[in-house]
């Protein structure tokens, strides 16, 4: 922590920083494990209130209220299929967009690439969006989830990081008599694993987190994704339309009946865990593909 070159001074300042650090760290963290402890709460402790830490005994009835409910699973599914669908559709286009762009000899580079960073700071609106999506015939259809999530940021990362190979690399498989294509599906995208990790971590995170779209375009039920069940959990208190009410196993004396809120925090837990374990795997080429990415303009 202290080096013996360090003044008095430094090490104040590093005490100060660590301190400051840890108080971050906790108020981001005690929101989450307060709703995880309040998941696992029984009754009594529940209603009981205050600054949680720990309960006991754990009780896993907030959970089987919440795993019951077949919109949650039908919403599990959907959600299941954009964060796939999306993330594969994203990640093909973007690399496919990018390559051309990290090419010199591509022409009038410069201004695809102006018109793209220009999206950046200037959108339709929604009202434009909502229009053309009506007039393309994607209203509650699962694609108008999945198509507009190629991003400008996300191009302009992958094109610096495609820069960033050796060009001598792509003229050796040129003189081999690779295509273009070929040249970027068996050179360009095996070399480029740690920046396609990391847009693929973002937009999977990106359609994980998305109720916003499902709320404007989807009307259909059945299409209904998982922030969109929790937010009508959560804001509108719609549990028992969502098949999220104790049954009859919970009328029995001895058994003790969950509160909303337990079962609203299991209903977050659920929802939230999944994509916090994909982390851990990605982890090592998101922290690569950025580092990479930012080198070379």
């Amino acid at each position: 922590m202290f080096s013996i070159h360090d003044t008095l001074t430094d090490k104040i300042l590093m005490v100060f920083v660590y301190i400051l650090l840890v108080l971050l760290l906790i108020t981001m963290i005690y929101p989450f494990w307060d709703q995880l402890i309040m998941s696992l709460s029984t009754r009594d402790a529940s209603l009981r209130g205050g600054f949680r830490l720990w309960t006991w005994p754990i009780s896993w009835a907030g959970y089987r209220v919440v795993l019951q409910s077949k919109e949650l699973g039908i919403a599990f599914l959907n959600t299941i299929f954009r964060v796939v669908a999306g993330t594969l559709w994203t990640v093909f286009i973007t690399a496919l967009t990018a390559y051309p762009l990290s090419r010199d000899d591509f022409p009038m580079r410069g201004l695809f690439t102006g018109l793209i960073l220009f999206t950046m700071w200037f959108g339709g609106g929604l009202i434009p969006g909502y229009l053309l999506r009506k007039s393309l015939g994607l209203l509650d259809k699962r694609l108008v989830l999945i198509l507009p999530g190629i991003g400008a940021y996300n191009i302009i990362i992958m094109r610096s990081f495609f820069r960033s190979i050796p060009r001598e690399m792509q003229e050796a498989a040129q003189l081999d008599g690779a295509s273009d294509f070929a040249l970027w599906l068996r050179v360009i995208m095996p070399l480029s694993k740690p920046v396609l990790a990391t847009i693929a971590l973002w937009s999977a995170v990106g359609h994980w987190n998305a109720y916003f779209d499902v709320l404007i375009y989807i009307t259909d039920r059945t299409k209904y994704t998982l922030q969109i069940i929790l937010r009508r959990a959560l804001l509108e208190s719609e549990m028992a339309a969502m098949g999220m009410e104790p049954g009859p196993e919970f009328y029995d004396p001895n058994v003790q009946r969950p509160t909303e809120p337990t079962v609203k925090a299991a209903l977050l837990m659920v929802t939230t865990v999944p994509v916090l374990l994909v982390y851990p795997f990605l982890q090592r080429y998101f922290i690569k593909g950025i580092m990479l990415g930012s080198l070379k303009g």
